[in-house]
């Protein structure tokens, strides 16, 4: 037998400054004290820690129903002496209870390694605290296993990042792996390569390459094109990678998650080796809260979302409903690319992405290949861009185009109705005022009906400028009269109608048939958003969208030409979608091998 790492302790002081205020994710109570000449944490005599915490706690029926582990040791380096205490979680009913798993002192006199043997438990996590019985000194830990020989892989990930004019973060992540992952001696060394596909093309090669890092200027192709250069690039390095891990710039990456993805990779049972591993993305701005690390289409609308409730990771009782919740499984599910783990042999097999610019490239690709999931605490980003994220031009234009683009051409969500989204979403916005969102869905089903030509010929980065010169104009709040009162404005509060006034909305198309004189004069708070609340758009003649997150809003006016001309529109395109739909489609499906091929791509990227 052959004694490996499973994952490393991850203290306060081990983690990314931009986490230090984060620590009830890593552990709780006592402070610990930090010496940087020593490089250890201290803990003063009778205070007591506990690790059972997001990055800490040992998912161990996981790891017994996923690989080989079989035995589990906690292992400590340490000075001094202390009480440790393995614990597990459970819950019988909405209670969280711990169960004592072992209790036993151990000391040293000098800086030296602790084994603790973890009994067997069938219940989903062990944690453990530490009590100091005297000052004491801690250097690290991991939690390890026994395995055989035959049974570890060797396993070499082929990182792939995408970038567009964003150098602080990937510089930033850069320095990470150069520092916390690349570094001799780390147990990544000689088993991880980095591509960084510079979209930009404003990155410096002579600075930031080395022997295990490539920046390889490219055309601003977007994610998808990105991504697959990203993929091309893995494939042809000298040794071929088992696995490419496609990663997103704009985020906030610890090592530890890749040295999670390591460990889990090399001793996964045969029938998991073919999983995407998805690490779970966490709001950079609320950094407790995990956002998704799962997600898939809604059926009924055709939306995308997580799977699983968004949680704060500091709370125990969420570490097991994380746990729970991951035996929930839905058709249509997908792995996010701002970090997935694909196995090489899944590409070459299933073909490289579909040309999509930016939006639903990942959502295709993993529905695609039916694939499946691992996931693990501690694998995980934190992703820029929450306070304030949506963005017309890309969630109504990018997304539902390349939402009918991928049902079409790979035969995905088959039973999904984006036209019928579509369809609601238009009268929506035209119902409040606005517009060029309206237009921005037209749009994007009027590109549809082009075919594969218009896709494998579009100018992406065009296409972003023109569809995003189209989204509102958002301008501070203090540039709107005092009058307004916005700053105590509430765009997320809900005013109902009655029977009566709901069919005078739909009949009137709220207001625009009738004259102004009728409508409400004084202006109301709206979200600049998806939510929709009728009850505030009633009978207006003002609408003032406003973004809290950021105090900027615009003003919304009733357009009734602009209306019209939109609904001719919209009825001359339904009648052209019905009568050209099933051919575009068939276009889309015979283009689908050519799309999706090396070839094509090389073409396409001007390699």
């Amino acid at each position: 037998m052959t004694s490996i790492k499973l994952q490393n302790i991850v203290f306060q002081y081990d983690a990314d400054a931009n986490f230090r205020t984060y620590t009830q994710l890593m552990h709780k109570g006592d402070d610990l004290a930090y010496d940087p000449e020593a490089k250890c944490h201290i803990l003063k005599k009778y205070d007591r820690v506990n690790f059972t915490s997001y990055f800490n706690c040992l998912q161990i029926r996981r790891w017994k129903e996923q690989t080989y582990a079989k035995r589990f040791t906690l292992r400590l380096e340490l000075q001094g002496k202390a009480f440790v205490e393995l614990e597990t979680v459970y819950r019988n009913s909405k209670s969280i209870n711990y169960g004592v798993l072992s209790q036993q002192v151990v000391s040293s006199e000098g800086c030296s390694f602790v084994d603790i043997e973890i009994p067997e438990t069938d219940n989903l996590l062990v944690g453990f605290s530490i009590t100091a019985l005297e000052d004491t000194f801690l250097y690290g830990g991991c939690y390890m296993t026994e395995v055989e020989q035959s049974e570890i892989r060797d396993i070499y990930i082929s990182l792939a990042s995408t970038t567009f004019r964003k150098e602080a973060y990937i510089i930033k992540n850069l320095r990470t792996l150069r520092e916390k992952v690349l570094c001799p001696g780390s147990d990544l060394e000689g088993h991880l390569f980095v591509n960084v596909v510079d979209n930009g093309r404003t990155l410096c090669r002579e600075e930031l390459e080395s022997e295990n890092i490539r920046i390889h200027p490219n055309m601003n192709v977007g994610g998808a094109g990105g991504f697959t250069r990203g993929m091309i690039e893995s494939l042809n390095l000298p040794k071929k990678p088992t696995h490419v891990l496609l990663m997103d710039d704009d985020v906030l990456l610890m090592g530890e998650s890749l040295f999670r993805t390591y460990y889990l990779l090399r001793i996964l049972k045969p029938e998991y080796q073919e999983y995407f591993v998805s690490g779970a993305m966490f709001d950079y701005d609320q950094r407790q809260i995990q956002y998704e690390d799962i997600g898939y289409v809604h059926p009924e609308d055709g939306s995308y979302g997580p799977l699983k409730d968004r949680m704060d990771m500091t709370l125990v009782q969420n570490l097991l409903n994380n746990e729970l919740m991951s035996k929930r499984e839905k058709p249509e599910s997908y792995a996010g690319w701002w970090y997935c783990c694909i196995p090489t042999p899944v590409i070459e097999r299933n073909g490289l992405p579909l040309p999509v610019f930016v939006r639903g490239d990942d959502v295709e690709f993993s529905i695609r290949n039916n694939a499946k999931f691992l996931t693990l605490n501690g694998i995980s980003i934190w992703h820029v861009g929450f306070a304030g994220k949506f963005n017309a031009a890309m969630e109504l234009y990018q997304v539902h185009r390349n939402s009918l683009v991928i049902q079409a051409a790979s035969g995905i969500c088959k039973n999904v109705d984006f036209i019928k989204r579509m369809e609601d979403l238009f009268r929506k916005e035209i119902t409040r005022f606005s517009y060029n969102n309206a237009e921005q869905i037209l749009d994007a089903i009027e590109d549809f009906l082009k075919g594969p030509e218009f896709l494998q010929n579009l100018n992406g980065e065009a296409s972003i400028r023109e569809h995003g010169a189209k989204n509102d104009k958002m301008v501070p709040i203090e540039e709107f009269p005092a009058a307004y009162n916005l700053k105590n404005g509430d765009p997320y509060s809900y005013t109902r109608l009655n029977l009566i006034q709901k069919g005078w909305y739909v009949i009137t198309i709220n207001g625009h048939l009738l004259p102004n004189f009728l409508l409400r004069r004084w202006h109301e708070v709206i979200a600049y958003d998806w939510f929709f609340v009728p009850g505030k758009n009633f009978m207006r003649r003002n609408l003032v969208a406003m973004n809290p997150n950021d105090n900027t809003a615009c003003m919304r006016t009733i357009n009734r030409k602009r209306c019209f001309s939109l609904l001719r529109r919209h009825s001359k395109l339904m009648r052209k979608y019905k009568a050209e739909h099933a051919a575009v489609e068939k276009a889309y499906r015979d283009a689908f091998a050519h799309m999706t091929s090396v070839e094509f791509w090389k073409e396409y990227l001007k390699l």
